[in-house]
């Protein structure tokens, strides 16, 4: 069964309009909540999983150690954000960083951002093998009414 007009899926919305023009934000983009729910999430998420991995790897008292360095670090990072946001006309955080350290600062920012991405990639792919290893194995009892 085709449609009869091709051209009409196409143009399409994937998803309905739900929001009326007047509670949409007024540049056209996100709300600044959205963006807030959105990180908060994505950190505790991604802190959740790596902080078992990381007492694995390194110890008890080692992860205990890093912790509150993390944390000084996430601390002058916000400040430094909260400090130098409003000083230029930039829009995003490679921009900041590229006009308060130049060229170089940009870039250094761009290894951390791929640092990050692969150790986050790395921490979930484990999370997913383990959980596809667990349901792969047949882990009946051999006494168990089933078999």
């Amino acid at each position: 069964m085709k449609p009869e007009n091709p051209d009409a899926e196409s143009a399409a919305p994937l998803l309905p309009e739900l929001r009326s023009p007047e509670t949409q934000c007024p540049s056209g983009g996100a709300l600044v909540s959205g963006a807030v729910f959105n990180v908060s999430t994505s950190m505790i998420g991604a802190g959740i999983m790596s902080i078992p991995a990381t007492f694995k790897v390194l110890g008890v008292i080692p992860g205990f150690i890093l912790i509150p360095i993390v944390a000084l670090s996430v601390e002058i990072t916000v400040e430094f954000l909260l400090r130098y946001t409003n000083s230029g006309k930039v829009v995003t955080y490679g921009g900041l960083m590229a006009e308060s350290f130049g060229k170089i600062g940009s870039i250094a920012l761009q290894v951390c951002v791929m640092v990050t991405n692969l150790g986050a990639m790395i921490i979930y792919l484990i999370i997913i093998g383990r959980l596809i290893s667990y349901v792969s194995v047949d882990q009946t009892p051999k006494d168990h009414p089933t078999r």
